[in-house]
């Protein structure tokens, strides 16, 4: 299975990216993003759950439901053998989708920045 952070970094930048291209008006993005990260994380459960760890950690392995959270159940399968270097890869990937993002956030014309920035006045006053 592969370590935790691949699975945080992936879902954090497939999040990343969902947010930045489909939900640009998100007024929370970064907030949104570390959910994406830990909702990528949610099958890991089982290793600090208090009650049912065996059956959740059955879940876990058998489950192609898992797969919902970020295709965890798929990277388990990749990186059976919690690879340092695929979870580097994923940390990379992270990076650029947070480099893709940042670059879009600041080359937005500047009449989309005000227009954007004026709706979340409206929004905010509401």
């Amino acid at each position: 299975m592969s370590i935790a952070i691949g699975h945080f970094a992936f879902g954090a930048a497939m999040t990343t990216l969902v947010v930045t291209y489909l939900v640009p008006t998100d007024r929370y993005p970064r907030t949104v993003i570390l959910f994406g990260g830990g909702w990528a994380m949610i099958p890991d459960f089982h290793w600090a759950s208090p009650i049912a760890a065996e059956r959740l950690r059955e879940l876990h392995r058998t489950s192609p439901a898992m797969d919902l959270f970020w295709l965890h159940r798929t990277w388990d399968r990749i990186d059976p053998t919690d690879s340092k270097s695929i979870a580097a890869a994923l940390l990379a990937f992270l990076i650029v989708a947070t480099a893709l993002a940042e670059r879009r956030d600041y080359r937005a014309p500047a009449a989309v920045r005000t227009a954007y920035q004026d709706r979340l006045d409206s929004d905010s006053m509401d």
